[in-house]
Parts: structure tokens; sequence; C-alpha cells
């Protein structure tokens, strides 16, 4: 898996808890995850969480690394936990607003009304990031 990173991955001397939401790819269904913070770089973050994390778009409650979402690239068991990546989607300040309301929705009960549309928005995002590194 190192030789696919594209940035060096830093432990974290604290780590910590996090609340993350995530939509996943295979139903687009909206779950809520605590996960502890394992490593960072500049690209994205390394977890561990109790139990399995599907791939997906990620929400994170509070900002990590100076953003709010990211995509689950990977996810595996190690031991009795699993360790899963996080690759940061960076969101214009409209995207992330869009986003944030429909995370208030879910939060509500309400059903997500469209999570495609905020797949869209992230694959967007991360077009754009793909074409300014070229």
């Amino acid at each position: 898996m190192n030789e696919l990173r594209q940035s060096i991955r830093y432990p974290l001397e604290v780590q910590r808890d996090c609340t993350l939401c995530l939509i996943t790819f295979k139903d687009l269904v909206w779950k809520d995850h605590h996960a502890q913070l394992k490593d960072i770089s500049r690209d994205g973050i390394g977890i561990e969480s109790a139990q399995p994390i599907s791939r997906g778009f990620v929400w994170f409650r509070n900002r990590v690394g100076g953003y709010r979402g990211g995509v689950l690239m990977w996810s595996r068991q190690a031991g009795p936990s699993f360790r899963a990546g996080i690759q940061f989607v960076p969101l214009s300040r409209a995207q992330e607003q869009y986003v944030q309301e429909e995370v208030a929705m879910v939060r509500g009960h309400a059903p997500l009304r469209n999570p495609e549309a905020i797949i869209a928005t992230i694959m967007d995002s991360l077009a754009k990031k793909g074409r300014s590194a070229e």
C-alpha cells in the first residue's frame, strides 16, 4: 500500500477520537461511525475503528487537517480492529455549506434527500484537484 501513496504519513503523537459520517458507495446509505485518528499526511488521514467501514464519502463532524470531507479509499482488518485510509477532499465554501445542510437534515432524522448530488459535489471537487495538479 505504501508504494501507492503520494505523500508521507506521520503518526499522530496524540491520537484523538473522531466522529464521522459516511455515504457508502455501495448502497448510498448514510451511517455514523466513531474512529481513532492514527496518522496524517498532506493528502489524507489514517483511522482505526472497532467495526468495518465501507468505502464511500466521509464527512467529519469536526475538521481534520483543515478538511470537513474526504473519500474512504481502503479498509482492512488489522487484528481485532479495522484500519482505513481517507483521502481529503478540498471543498469550496458553497460545496461545504451544501453538504453541511444535508448532514443537518439527516441528523434531524429526515432521510437523505439526494446522496447522488452529494457524491457528485465531491467528485467534481476531486476532478478539479486532479486538473490543478497536472
